[in-house]
């Protein structure tokens, strides 16, 4: 009789926490310390699908859980500065709204601008958008708006002598709306607010790498924490455990899991997840599972990943094929001809906008990992990369 199984022991979507969350001791210390010290002011940057949110939310619970205050306002789809403020504001109610019952009227009476209120229909609380008109106003505008909501919060605090910790998360976006200036603009606002503590968190690496060097934005202003990936060597061990005390007979699935789908710890999980769901069939978890289930997670996502490759100009697509197979430099006259590239600066333009767009990621000091492939740029996505071997290399005679 097959031992019986029980849920699945790896989670990838909404909060991980609790069991499912491992490691990231030092990185929760440092977090739960600049949401609780006014006036403290953390970058928290690193590569997407790391585990940045999970972790930043881990410690804002703690901080919320041991009485204090502490909320995360996520900016990453934010269109307008308006939309970021209406993000803080909902973000705010929903957390110290539900401690202080005048923290909302008490917000309102401090802003010289038009909020309307309506009941959120899952909490029952009365939830403040600012007035639609202001998305229509200039960026100068709006940007003080945000200012002065982030003003009210800070007085709000300094009148009842606590400290507020504020998460913004994808904070680099507010360069959408008015560039250097935006990011200069936020930097005079923040720094002056000694009753929050910040922790500023973003993924956009050519963005955030610019204001915390030179003469940057947050230059000298911010405590900095490079978040990356998490010891493999735990991570394997953690993963073996959770199959094992799961139901599963494994082998020593861990490693090969992160050396397929690393370094980033959500492809990793994805891949797990997936390799325990072969234990509810078999009844156990093998080295032959984890390269199956990789190209089965690469095949549900052919649709995606086709739609992906086909937005992309033809010369992004060399430069894309020539990553995964190319044995010399990006730029060299061996790789430029075989790939068919053109002009060296064309192909590093092409490079540094396919970084941008989240395709690529290079040997860089800002995400702490050394690339080690001949052209010294890497996938994002190790299913993207996957798929490109798997259907593009054939079409210009190189084997998959």
């Amino acid at each position: 009789m097959k031992k019986q199984v029980i849920s699945n022991p790896f989670r990838i979507h909404g909060v991980v926490e609790g069991e499912y969350f491992t490691d990231r001791t030092d990185e929760l210390r440092l977090m739960v310390r600049s949401l609780t010290e006014p006036g403290s002011k953390l970058l928290v940057y690193g590569p997407r699908r790391m585990g940045k949110t999970s972790a930043i939310l881990n410690a804002v619970n703690q901080v919320n859980n041991k009485g204090g205050h502490a909320f995360l306002a996520d900016l990453s789809t934010a269109s307008t500065a308006v939309d970021m403020c209406n993000r803080i504001l909902a973000a705010a109610t929903k957390i110290v709204g539900k401690k202080w019952k005048s923290f909302l009227t008490d917000i309102i009476s401090r802003l010289n601008i038009s909020v309307s209120l309506n009941h959120d229909p899952v909490t029952g609380l009365l939830m403040p958008s600012l007035d639609l008109n202001l998305r229509g106003t200039d960026s100068d505008k709006q940007r003080k708006t945000l200012s002065s909501i982030l003003d009210a919060i800070n007085d709000s605090a300094k009148e009842r002598k606590t400290t507020i910790g504020i998460v913004l998360d994808e904070f680099q976006e507010i360069h959408k709306f008015g560039g250097e200036t935006a990011e200069w603009d936020l930097r005079g606002t923040i720094q002056q607010h000694g009753n929050i503590g910040y922790i500023l968190a973003g993924s956009r690496e050519h963005l955030i790498r610019r204001m915390i060097i030179g003469h940057g934005s947050l230059y000298k202003l911010v405590d900095k924490l490079p978040f990356g990936p998490i010891n493999p060597d735990h991570l394997a061990k953690w993963i073996n455990l959770r199959m094992k005390t799961s139901g599963a007979r494994v082998e020593d699935v861990g490693g090969p899991i992160i050396r397929i789908a690393g370094p980033r710890t959500r492809d990793i999980i994805q891949v797990a997840r997936k390799c325990y769901d072969q234990v509810v069939v078999k009844g156990r978890a093998t080295l032959d599972d984890v390269e199956y289930v990789f190209n089965e997670i690469v095949a549900e996502e052919n649709d995606l990943l086709y739609a992906c490759w086909n937005s992309l100009t033809a010369h992004q697509q060399n430069v894309l094929r020539a990553v995964v197979a190319s044995q010399k430099g990006l730029t060299t006259q061996e790789t430029i001809t075989k790939f068919s590239l053109g002009p060296s600066g064309t192909v590093s333009n092409t490079a540094t906008a396919l970084v941008n767009a989240g395709h690529l990621v290079r040997d860089d000091a800002y995400t702490h990992k050394r690339i080690a492939t001949p052209t010294g740029y890497d996938f994002d996505s190790p299913f993207f990369k996957a798929w490109v071997i798997q259907h593009t290399l054939s079409d210009i005679g190189l084997p998959q």
